[in-house]
């Protein structure tokens, strides 16, 4: 019988001591740095790292998954060289210029105008003057690559879109980017004839 109180008494007491009124804690917990594992701020202090912050840079060599090099420098002799297409991908030929419609609508059109003429909504209203349209006749020289790296660095007035775009979006854009520039130089007045 005693041993029956006895066992009954433990049995409460751990319950009791085993739950917990107030609600916002989990109570007791064993193996404490199991349960809360110590986190670090990103770019606080710490001890034990090369760097002194709980931020590492990757290590060296290493490329993020999904991302494609581009070493050409921000620079005219890096726009230069970008005209030899070099960075152009060999699936690029295969591409449909429809994906990129909507692409350049979003990132685009604004500037550039939907006909890439470069009347866009900006330029009408004269917030940016001088956006060129995609003809042979004013812009020459544009190719392929020549695109891309205006996409990765910008040129002139356009900023930089390479981290609003993916390898593959800018890809799409640039294909259809090519097609406007086929239909504007298409509907291009022939040039007249020398007298």
């Amino acid at each position: 019988m005693k041993k029956g109180i006895l066992l009954s008494s433990v049995v409460v007491l751990g319950l009791v001591t085993g739950c917990n009124s107030d609600k916002s804690t989990p109570g007791y917990t064993y193996m404490d740095d199991m349960y809360r594992s110590p986190s670090l701020e990103t770019y606080s202090a710490a001890a034990n790292t090369a760097q002194g912050t709980a931020a590492q840079l990757p290590v060296e060599g290493t490329v993020a998954r999904g991302y494609v090099p581009y070493d050409l420098p921000n620079s005219n002799e890096g726009y230069e060289a970008s005209k030899n297409n070099s960075a152009v991908p060999s699936y690029f030929a295969a591409l449909d210029a429809e994906p990129g419609k909507e692409l350049y609508g979003t990132f685009c059109s604004h500037c550039h105008g939907l006909k890439g003429d470069g009347n866009g909504i900006l330029m009408e209203r004269e917030k940016i003057l001088g956006v060129p349209g995609y003809s042979t006749s004013r812009l020459p020289d544009i190719t392929p690559g020549t695109i891309y790296h205006v996409i990765m660095h910008g040129k002139n007035n356009m900023g930089s879109h390479a981290s609003q775009l993916t390898y593959e979006e800018r890809w799409k854009i640039i294909k259809y980017v090519m097609k406007l520039r086929e239909d504007q130089s298409a509907t291009a007045a022939p040039a007249e004839p020398a007298a």
